[in-house]
Order: structure tokens, then C-alpha cells, then sequence
């Protein structure tokens, strides 16, 4: 599921777009869930430390209630890069200057259903068919392949292993391994690896591992 947060220094401001949002995710049937709203900067800062969001709305005037949406935004990339930004403003003079925060849109208050639309579908397209980012396990069910440390075949259905959860998918590894990127490699019969996140490789004992002590099988002649 993507995870939403939106971050306001007044949140009368914020509400009508979030009902826009709530209203059209469900219209367009994204798998997404708005799971913040706050004027703290300080529990945004925390949720994208942590990568437990995947899109912030972020406004730019907080006035005395924190830093400028900009400069917060620039504090934020420095911790986490892969995170999707939309800014929100009633000045338009913000929007050149925005591009340095690697922004994904800019909306212009008053925010109007129809903008709405338009950026939950680009939404939608994103998430469903840049395989880079993402790997499309179900219909409407989706996870970075970033956070992906390896997959497991498990009778007729695949295991796909995170450090915080794993996730299960109905296709098999031969079709995985054709949507994913490059970094993955079929590595045993059983398991797919993602090379960006091995640690060690035991060709010994026959295990390929990774943070937090986990592991997966190897065949004994893998190589990254």
C-alpha cells in the first residue's frame, strides 16, 4: 500500500485536499492510505527517516510553526531520497526554486478536484509501471524494489522479503525475474537476490546474507 502523509502548518488549510484525495483514490482504485496529517514538521521528519511514507504533501509557508517548506524539504531529501514530493502553496513564485528538492508537482491553492484527478492518475502510472521503483505484485498491491532483499519461492506462491515484512504474491520467480531490475538475480532455483543489499557471500555453506542476520540460498558457483 503507498502511504500518504500531508503536513500543513494549519490544517483548515489542508482538509478540502484531503478529501479531494481521499475521494479519488477510491475513485481510481490506488492502493494508497492517507496515514498522516500533522503540522508537526518534527513527526514528517520522523516518518520519512524511517521511509514509512512514499508521498508527502508538504506546504511551503509555516509561518512561525517551522521551517519554510523549502528549506524543510532540503533537511528531508538529505535523509531519504525516494520519496515522492508535492508541494502545496498559494504563491507561484515558489514553484521555480521547488525544483531543487526533487518535487513531483507543485499545487497552486485553492486546490480544485480536478487537480486532484489529474495528479492521483500520474499517481497511478507511476506506481503501476516504472518497475524500477516498483514491483506490482497483485492488481493494486505494490513494493519498492529498494526495500526488496530477496524472494522466495514457497509451493505455488512467491515470499518477497523486506527488512520490516514480508509479502506475498501469486507469481511465480521466472515471471518476477522479468520485472525487475537489473540488481536481480536468480541465484538458486528457489530464490531471487537483490545484489544492491548483500553483505556477505558464504559460497561454503551455500547462503547469501544480508542486514539484520537474514539470508537466502545460493547455488554454489553464484557470483555477483
Amino acid at each position: 500500500m503507498i502511504k500518504i502523509g500531508m503536513c500543513d502548518d494549519n490544517l483548515n488549510n489542508i482538509n478540502l485536499a484531503k478529501s479531494y484525495l481521499e475521494s479519488e483514490i477510491m475513485e481510481q482504485d490506488l492502493d494508497a492510505e492517507i496515514t498522516i496529517v500533522t503540522t508537526s514538521q518534527k513527526e514528517i521528519f520522523d516518518k520519512i527517516y524511517t521511509k514509512d511514507l512514499d508521498i508527502l504533501f508538504l506546504d511551503i509557508d509555516f509561518k512561525n510553526n517551522g521551517k519554510n517548506g523549502i528549506e524543510f524539504a532540503k533537511d528531508l531529501r538529505e535523509i531519504n531520497k525516494d520519496f515522492y514530493l508535492i508541494f502545496l502553496s498559494a504563491h507561484q513564485r515558489y514553484i521555480q526554486i521547488s525544483f531543487i528538492t526533487k518535487v513531483f508537482d507543485f499545487l497552486v491553492k485553492p486546490i480544485n478536484r480536478e487537480t486532484i484527478a489529474d495528479l492521483v492518475s500520474r499517481i497511478k502510472d507511476e506506481f503501476e509501471f516504472n518497475k524500477s521503483v516498483f514491483l506490482h505484485l497483485s492488481k493494486w498491491k505494490y513494493v519498492k524494489t529498494d526495500d526488496i532483499l530477496f524472494i522466495e519461492k514457497f509451493k505455488n506462491k512467491s515470499i518477497v522479503y523486506t527488512y520490516d515484512e514480508q509479502l506475498t504474491t501469486t507469481k511465480n520467480l521466472s515471471i518476477l525475474i522479468n520485472e525487475l531490475p537489473n540488481n536481480f538475480i536468480r541465484c538458486h532455483k528457489s530464490y531471487i537476490l537483490n545484489k544492491n543489499k548483500v553483505k556477505i557471500i558464504d559460497k561454503k555453506n551455500g547462503f547469501a546474507y544480508f542486514e539484520n542476520k537474514l539470508k537466502c540460498n545460493i547455488n554454489s558457483y553464484f557470483e555477483i
